[in-house]
């Protein structure tokens, strides 16, 4: 499958930073791209749930506590982090294109991934706006 494959590479690009983010990180973080771009095309989030989503998805994979994107993409492995993304993205695109966008759409509202992309939303806006997490 090309998403294993992409991720194994992703996982062992080597950098000089301090810590590479896991690979059940950068694995979710290719899902959360592909449900970012496809929530808002489907209607069922905005924009702004999916620009949230992938600055989760980045700090989850880098560790940072960062919140906006020019420091999350200078935390050790945010380039690792935008590469999953992005992949991510580009496989939901192509799907997307492929469709029928009917069962895209409705596949997407079935699929536990988005509930879990919820709830990172809900996080990183609680921890962004200095509330408490829960």
């Amino acid at each position: 499958m090309r998403f294993v494959a992409a991720l194994l590479f992703i996982a062992w690009v080597p950098f000089a930073s301090a810590q590479a983010p896991s690979g059940q990180s950068l694995a979710d973080a290719a899902t959360f791209g592909a449900v970012a771009t496809l929530a808002p095309l489907c209607g069922l989030r905005d924009e702004a749930w999916s620009s949230d989503l992938r600055r989760a998805a980045t700090q989850n994979a880098t560790g940072s506590a960062a919140s906006d994107d020019a420091a999350l993409s200078r935390a050790p492995g945010g380039g690792q982090a935008a590469a999953a993304l992005g992949y991510g993205d580009m496989e939901a695109l192509e799907d997307f294109a492929a469709g029928p966008a009917e069962k895209i759409c409705a596949s997407l509202r079935e699929n536990p991934a988005l509930g879990r992309a919820d709830e990172a939303v809900k996080t990183f806006r609680h921890r962004r706006d200095g509330k408490p997490v829960g």
